[in-house]
């Protein structure tokens, strides 16, 4: 749907995603306060009455970019039943935001500028998506160790610490590349990566890798 509530056609829908991704270099560029339509107009190759068609203020257009990372990062997480197993879990997890760290790098960056930032400009319905699906989260990790499937870790440091090592890629990838003396990192480094990020997370927990989900 448009700002105006009408159904975007194909054709719109190409427009809308031009306008996203030029948002994307924008508010990564500039920030929220830095960030000008005219310049996301200018990028995306429409007029700046476009981007005002889809996305009513730059309030809009901003929450929407997080929309789309945050939607992805939480649909990473299947549903967890009472029987799953948290290795599993945890593995599938990681390897998920990994991958999404290499294909959204730009979006993830602008989400930890948000977070960094307090969730100035973050939409109320983006907070509550967040903290429920952490809190989620959390609560799953409690039972696996009350039921000794685990050893015990505090579920929210957990969380955090897989989310500080999944997204440093693409918050610092300027530094890595030029650790690892490389002008663009590979698929097969963000592998590497996601092997490494599992062993380490999981061995804290207690647990062993499956090898669930590796990519291929």
């Amino acid at each position: 749907m448009t700002a105006t509530g009408r159904k975007i056609t194909p054709l719109g829908n190409r427009r809308r995603d031009q306008i996203l991704r030029a948002a994307e270099a924008e508010f990564e560029k500039y920030g929220y306060e830095g960030a000008r339509i005219q310049r996301i107009a200018d990028l995306a190759e429409v007029p700046k009455a476009n981007v005002h068609y889809y996305f009513a203020s730059k309030s809009t257009l901003y929450d929407a970019v997080l929309s789309n990372v945050v939607d992805l990062w939480n649909a990473a997480l299947a549903p967890i039943d009472a029987a799953a197993d948290p290795a599993t879990v945890l593995e599938d997890y990681i390897r998920m935001k990994v991958e999404l760290t290499r294909l959204y790098p730009a979006a993830t960056r602008i989400f930890a500028q948000e977070m960094l930032g307090g969730w100035q400009h973050l939409s109320e319905h983006l907070k509550r998506e967040t903290r429920a699906w952490t809190e989620h989260l959390a609560t799953e990790i409690e039972n696996w160790i009350r039921q000794k499937r685990m050893l015990p870790v505090d579920p929210f440091h957990l969380i955090f610490v897989i989310w500080a090592t999944t997204q440093h890629y693409a918050e610092s990838g300027t530094q890595v590349k030029s650790i690892y003396r490389k002008n663009s990192l590979t698929r097969q480094d963000h592998d590497r990566l996601a092997d490494s990020l599992v062993t380490m997370v999981l061995r804290i927990c207690g647990l062993e890798p499956v090898g669930h989900g590796r990519n291929t």
